[in-house]
């Protein structure tokens, strides 16, 4: 029964643990999101500038796992490419071995348990605060308090190994094998990983356990290459319902670690040997033994880099071979908005991105239905064929910002940042936006047909005047569609508003030259300027929509 008792206490622990580093990663994350999304789609010019990115951006939200998460969503938007991703994934994988380090000094090397509950008494009054910057503290420091609680009660509910002989006799049988114990634990630290989604916690757990003497640190080291493997999972599901080139960079997160395990295990001992060297103290002492698992943890990833960055394009290479492109379909289907499951570390902030990128997609194509109103209305022998291929362009659109909207919604649901919570309400206005412009330019062209098909007239200049006025439409989409996936500063809603009170000038003149045109008509003439002046109306109209854009976009800072 206390073997019983002794293992709950163990897994509650962890759970303690597990519970600490979520708490103390949200709330850094919650600080510095938006900053690692910025600091993930910039700073990835090439590959050195692409592992000095990767490593820091993981040392500031203490996850791995949220940086290729992120990277993956990045990828999939198109605002980092594929051979730029890897260079990232490759300084993540460095970026986290300081989570070892720190569990490692701070956990093992020194007292710090009397620091935790203090901690969490401190983030209290912060945690109640109606400031959310306190709040994120709060979420800190609780955190902190509850990871070194979680592993102090990993280590008293784990005995020394001198105290279980049958323990020790069972383990031996697996641990006395050579090399092929090395293999087996290399599989036990990839599937602890896999299950407790996250080799923060699988460290922490294999630390304890090494440092309790319940394996030596051979064993150890080989579940860290184990668990190399294993946090490759979680980009893995997140690239799931994302593009090719995003499941390229999942399996290239794969690639690079699975080929680094592999070089490792053929010169395993001697790596081995050299961190006993390296690392002052021996192994063999309980004391010590963190700090070779940490060092072999870093060295590793440091090596693996070294060696592999070199070789970026053919691990690039490799993966366009191992995933497919894109099927191609013509026309226009059901749109449904697949996303990535909450359960993914960093879900919300990585659907954002996406969804960012489905708007940026509604924006080019309300961009291309202007372009085609813009041609029709110089030649209206087009019209017939623009307007069949816009209505189902405007159907498809109206499906996105419904399946949009939708998810957004759902979203609000969630534990959010002030940041995400403006960027979801920013995102819904501008979908809906860019739906009703699809809806103008629609009917706009059912307008150009009718004047077609009814043999209407225009003055002289009529349809080249509502061209230019499209035209002037068109910049206006063109700077929303290019700022979509940026920060809207104050000088770009001054611009904004140039391009509003531009579109406005030009209604008041036509709409003066259409008032002079139909006083010298005929009552049976007036049809076609009465068309005329509802076109501008419509374009007027995508004017303010694309304003309305703008200023939704300068809420998200």
């Amino acid at each position: 029964m206390s073997a019983i008792f002794q293992i709950l206490n163990l897994l509650g622990g962890l759970g303690i643990f597990l519970i600490g580093m979520k708490s103390m990663s949200d709330g850094i994350h919650k600080r510095s999101g938006d900053k690692l999304k910025s600091l993930l789609g910039t700073l990835t010019t090439n590959r050195l500038m692409g592992v000095i990115t990767g490593l820091a951006a993981t040392c500031i939200v203490q996850s791995s796992s949220a940086t290729t998460v992120i990277l993956v969503s990045l990828v999939n938007a198109g605002l980092v490419n594929l051979q730029q991703s890897i260079g990232v994934i490759m300084g993540a994988n460095i970026g986290t071995t300081l989570t070892a380090w720190i569990v490692s000094i701070f956990g093992f090397k020194v007292k710090i348990t009397g620091f935790a509950l203090p901690a969490v008494a401190i983030a209290i009054p912060f945690y109640f605060s109606r400031s959310e910057k306190r709040r994120e503290i709060a979420e800190v420091l609780i955190g902190f308090g509850l990871l070194f609680l979680g592993l102090h009660l990993m280590k008293e509910s784990v005995p020394d190994i001198g105290s279980s002989p049958q323990a020790l006799a069972f383990l031996a049988r697996f641990t006395s094998l050579g090399y092929l114990s090395i293999i087996l634990f290399v599989l036990v630290g990839a599937v602890l990983t896999v299950i407790l989604q996250s080799s923060s916690a699988a460290m922490a757990l294999t630390l304890t356990m090494a440092y309790k003497g319940w394996i030596d640190f051979p064993i150890a080291a080989a579940i860290v290459l184990g668990e190399n493997i294993g946090t490759t999972i979680t980009a893995f599901l997140a690239s799931l319902p994302m593009k090719a080139e995003a499941k390229r960079s999942a399996r290239a997160h794969m690639v690079f670690n699975l080929v680094g395990v592999t070089w490792m295990l053929i010169i395993f001992f001697p790596f081995v040997d050299f961190i006993e060297k390296l690392v002052p103290g021996l192994s063999s002492e309980s004391s010590m033994i963190p700090l070779h698992l940490s060092a072999f943890h870093s060295f590793f990833n440091i090596a693996n880099t070294l060696l592999l960055i070199w070789f970026v394009p053919l691990i690039a290479e490799l993966v366009k071979r191992m995933v497919k492109d894109d099927e191609i379909r013509p026309g226009y289907g059901a749109y449904r908005f697949v996303a990535v499951p909450s359960n993914i570390p960093d879900a919300v902030e990585s659907n954002l991105i996406s969804v960012h990128a489905e708007a940026a997609r509604m924006a080019r194509e309300t961009w291309s239905m202007m372009s085609q109103i813009q041609l029709a209305a110089r030649d209206f022998s087009r019209i017939d064929e623009v307007e069949m291929e816009m209505g189902d362009l405007e159907k498809y659109l109206d499906d996105m910002q419904e399946e949009l909207t939708d998810f957004l919604t759902d979203c609000m649901r969630d534990s959010l940042s002030n940041y995400q919570a403006r960027n979801i309400q920013a995102l819904q206005r501008v979908v809906y936006e860019l739906e009703s412009i699809s809806d103008s330019a629609y009917s706009i062209a059912m307008l150009i047909k009718k004047l077609k098909e009814g043999e209407l007239q225009l003055h002289k200049k009529g349809p080249e005047e509502i061209a230019e006025y499209a035209g002037r439409v068109l910049d206006f989409l063109k700077f929303n569609a290019d700022n979509l996936g940026k920060s809207i500063r104050d000088y770009d809603l001054e611009a904004a508003l140039r391009l509003e009170e531009a579109i406005d000038e030009m209604r008041d003149q036509l709409n003066k030259i259409s008032w002079r045109k139909m006083a010298k008509k005929k009552r049976s003439e007036l049809k076609g300027e009465l068309i005329f002046r509802d076109i501008v109306r419509h374009l007027e109209h995508i004017g303010d929509y694309s304003l309305n854009i703008s200023q939704a976009l300068r809420q998200v800072e």
